[in-house]
């Protein structure tokens, strides 16, 4: 199937439409994983569903549907540079432009507020002078996204010329809107990240988790660099015309910010998988010990039955067989008297038998009574 509408098999071969969609489905379905196991941790697990968690999920809807319009864009000419791009794609494809630029707003806005959200649930409220700064980072942020999205939705008079190009008109240069944005982007996201730091090295927990969380936070400076990377591809638009990782790295800003978002609230999740490791991993131990120590109770058991049998054959047997015990090697009793050792090393046994046998009173009676003596 041709996926780029209208264009010849040698422009096709210079769509990047490949990486787009590599990119695009696989930072949104990670997205998507992130932000479900944060709903089920705070709906089965914790039981508390808060005002961040909705508003991320909002957030996440964005983030999807941005995605969405950005695959849907590549159809019509995203991976191209605007010299070979189909004339034909120009008003579709500048269609789906105008459409993600209220969602991709909205989407970076979303998780930036979340989290100035769950600063305020985790902060005790005797601290009144901290949770104003917040609040006022927060008011501040959501302002200042909403008069960026307000400029890029009327940035063209008439304003459909956003999406009708030949409409005639006029729309404020390109570059200093985006530079404009993307400061703004830069200055919220080293202000948020990096806001629950103080209170983190406040907070009375394991100092391992305490340095696990604020790495997390740290880790959400990662969306200022892409911010600075889409301020960069601004020169590459004005010489190309190819805004395909402008696009990119907008949609990687938004999916990483989102997923880093939910990872703190992970923390439940983390703690039950790492206990039942522990049970399984201690339950197999303890498992291998009983089956060591049950195997030496079965063979000192078997080896205690061996020796009792043995001993118990010895007292059954005859003189002649525990004569036999005694004998030297060659099997032969000495006829030496005492008790002196033969010359084969065995001992000597000297045995006297007296036997008497006597006819039984009465003529005829054909008994006889034996008697013997051993001495």
């Amino acid at each position: 199937m041709q996926w780029v509408h209208n264009a010849s098999p040698e422009v096709m071969a210079k769509s990047q439409y490949a990486s787009i969609l590599g990119v695009v489905l696989g930072l949104t379905g990670l997205m998507v994983f992130t932000v479900a196991l944060r709903g089920y941790v705070r709906i089965a697990m914790v039981k508390a569903v808060g005002k961040d968690d909705w508003v991320i999920l909002f957030s996440a809807i964005c983030s999807v549907i941005y995605s969405g319009l950005c695959i849907g864009q590549s159809r019509w000419g995203l991976g191209l540079d605007i010299a070979i791009r189909p004339k034909e794609n120009l008003n579709n494809y500048s269609v789906i432009n105008f459409a993600g630029r209220p969602f991709y707003m909205a989407g970076i806005t979303g998780f930036k507020v979340a989290l100035c959200l769950s600063y305020l649930r985790i902060l005790n409220k005797s601290n009144k002078t901290y949770r104003k700064f917040v609040w006022i980072v927060l008011v501040t942020c959501v302002l200042s996204h909403l008069g960026g999205t307000l400029v890029l939705i009327f940035q063209c008079k008439p304003v459909k010329r956003s999406w009708l190009p030949k409409t005639p008109g006029s729309c404020l240069p390109n570059d200093t809107t985006f530079y404009a944005l993307a400061a703004i982007t830069i200055i919220f996201d080293c202000i948020i990240f990096v806001l629950p730091i103080p209170l983190l090295y406040s907070l009375q927990i394991n100092i391992r988790r305490k340095i696990a969380l604020m790495t997390v936070f740290l880790l959400g400076l990662f969306t200022t660099i892409c911010s600075i990377m889409r301020m960069v591809q601004i020169i590459t638009i004005a010489k190309t015309g190819n805004s395909t990782m402008l696009v990119l790295w907008g949609t990687i800003e938004m999916n990483v910010g989102i997923s880093l978002t939910c990872i703190p609230t992970l923390a439940p999740l983390f703690t039950y998988f790492k206990e039942k490791t522990s049970y399984y991993t201690h339950g197999a131990s303890r498992e291998r010990t009983n089956g060591s120590a049950n195997a030496m109770q079965v063979l000192k058991s078997a080896r205690d039955r061996a020796s009792a049998e043995r001993w118990r054959d010895r007292d059954n047997t005859s003189d002649t067989s525990s004569q036999k015990e005694i004998l030297g090697t060659d099997g032969n009793v000495a006829t030496q008297r005492g008790a002196s050792r033969g010359k084969n090393g065995g001992i000597t046994a000297t045995v006297t038998v007296d036997v008497k046998v006597e006819e039984a009173e009465g003529p005829g009676n054909g008994e006889f009574r034996r008697e013997e003596r051993w001495t």
